[in-house]
This record gives C-alpha cells, sequence and structure tokens, in this order.
C-alpha cells in the first residue's frame, strides 16, 4: 500500500506532467504578434483586406483562446483520471481527512477532560 509520502512523490509527479503539457500548448498557441503577422500577410497575399483585418485578429485570437482552455481542461481531465486510477487521493479528500481528524481530536480532548473530573 502506498505511503502518505509516496503519494505525496506520485501526486508532484503529475502535476509536473501537467503543467509541463500545459506549457507546451502554451507554446503551440497562437500570440498577437503570431496572428497580426499572420493577417498581415494574407493581407499582402490579397486573401483578407485591410478592413478585415481587425475583426480577423480577433476572431483568430478568440478560436486560440478558446482551444486552448478545452485543451487544458482535457488535460486536467486526463491527469485525474490517471491520479485516479493509481488510486492517490486528491487534496479534497486530504482535507476531508484532516477536519474529521480534528473533529475526533476534539471529542477525545472533550472526552479526556469529562473522565478527569
Amino acid at each position: 500500500m502506498p505511503t502518505l509520502s509516496n503519494r505525496k512523490e506520485v501526486n508532484a509527479m503529475f502535476e509536473l506532467i501537467r503543467k509541463t503539457i500545459l506549457a507546451g500548448l502554451g507554446a503551440a498557441t497562437l500570440t498577437k504578434e503570431q496572428v497580426d503577422k499572420l493577417v498581415d500577410e494574407l493581407i499582402k497575399r490579397g486573401e483578407v483586406t485591410a478592413e478585415e483585418r481587425p475583426k480577423l485578429v480577433k476572431d483568430l485570437l478568440a478560436r486560440a483562446e478558446k482551444s486552448e482552455k478545452e485543451l487544458e481542461g482535457k488535460v486536467n481531465e486526463s491527469v485525474g483520471k490517471a491520479i485516479e486510477k493509481v488510486g492517490i487521493p486528491t487534496n479534497s479528500d486530504l482535507e476531508a481527512l484532516s477536519g474529521k481528524i480534528d473533529q475526533l481530536t476534539k471529542k477525545v480532548d472533550k472526552a479526556e477532560k469529562t473522565t478527569a473530573k
């Protein structure tokens, strides 16, 4: 059975993997500068007019942002499933256990005071 220390290490590993994937996705997304260059090239080729430029830039950036959020959601979901499959408790699981321990500690303290009288 994995120890709490091992679970923390595995959680840290999965978080590192998630951040690495998201960093890669961030590098793959379009920046405003890249979109500007792309649209300028389309204007030079006559595929887009200069009047269409602001709307096209805005649309492309919105699409890129939407795609990035969707990919981030998928990465988070996949990492979550992997953590669940391995059987590692989540932070909310650990917080719930900590709360229960606090409640039990208070009950024990109260019982000790009652029996000490």
